[in-house]
């Protein structure tokens, strides 16, 4: 089943980007920088990233490379992570962006089982598929969805451009 999603993921990107006017100017030039910060639930958890623009104008749209510090919690575990993060946007208007996002770090856990604790460190792993739509020149929103680690990740927040 999961890899029927990937492949819907890839499709429905392959598609839209199929679709996008040739005509699009880059959303962002070449060493740009996006901040996120978005809360998310499944479980519930966030993360905060930053995005450089790396190239501007590749097949309608730009490649970013970052970092990205991950959270999550639910029960009687939590887990933080940190990764670099690389990403492509496909410019649709100039407002609005798809992209795709991998990144792979490491990340520590903490569990408790009936009340004797744990602690335990692995290799952190997210592919997502998103979009952000930009208010003005910098304020926007992002919402993102994928898998962190073998579990489903719904979140949504601000980007701010500088």
């Amino acid at each position: 089943m999961k890899r029927f999603g990937k492949i819907l993921m890839v499709a429905a990107l392959a598609m839209v980007s199929y679709s996008a006017s040739a005509e699009l100017a880059p959303q962002w030039s070449k060493g740009t920088m996006m901040a996120n910060a978005e809360l998310g639930v499944q479980p519930f958890g966030g993360a905060v990233s930053v995005d450089y623009v790396l190239v501007d104008e590749w097949w309608k749209g730009h490649f970013t490379v970052g970092g990205e510090f991950d959270f999550r919690s639910q029960n009687h575990w939590g887990a933080i992570g940190v990764t670099p993060r690389a990403t492509y946007g496909l410019n649709i208007t100039d407002q609005f962006e798809v992209h795709v996002a991998a990144a792979m770090g490491f990340g520590f856990a903490n569990y408790d089982h009936d009340g004797i604790e744990d602690d335990d460190s692995f290799i952190l792993h997210n592919e997502m598929i998103g979009c952000r739509f930009f208010f003005n020149d910098n304020i926007g929103v992002i919402a993102e969805t994928g898998v962190a680690n073998w579990f489903p990740v719904l979140r949504a927040g601000i980007t701010i451009k500088f």
